[in-house]
């Protein structure tokens, strides 16, 4: 019985310790570019500028997913501010193919970058 109480103790302050840890997050940031589908963005040059042939509402409809492109081609995939993750889909189909204005907090990994999407409104051309 000491076993338990002692095993309970020790997780109980392993516990505390960790939620009292800072969360190391990246300042918030704003971001200009166009809400794509992740398929264009990679297979076809002409992809920074508004594209009024249907194709991105197309590939949007057909479940590509959907990303931020800046005009100096970086791509940054939008994820929730909220943990675990939920679905921003609903969120970016408003603005899909239109240039935006995102602000949230951006996280690198490898060559990838992701934005939270905290903010978004469109930016006139």
């Amino acid at each position: 019985m000491k076993t338990i109480a002692r095993t309970l103790a020790f997780l109980f302050a392993i516990g505390i310790a960790f939620a009292q840890e800072p969360l190391n997050e990246p300042p918030a940031v704003t971001i200009v570019g166009y809400v794509r589908d992740s398929g264009c963005v990679h297979r076809f040059h002409e992809v920074v500028k508004p594209l009024p042939n249907g194709c991105v509402e197309a590939c949007a409809r057909g479940g590509s997913p959907l990303v931020l492109l800046t005009k100096d081609a970086h791509v940054y995939h939008p994820i929730s501010s909220e943990m675990p993750d939920v679905d921003v889909r609903p969120k970016l189909m408003p603005f899909l193919g239109k240039l935006v204005k995102v602000t949230g907090h951006v996280y690198n990994r490898g060559d990838s970058n992701a934005i939270s999407l905290e903010q978004i409104q469109t930016v006139a051309e």
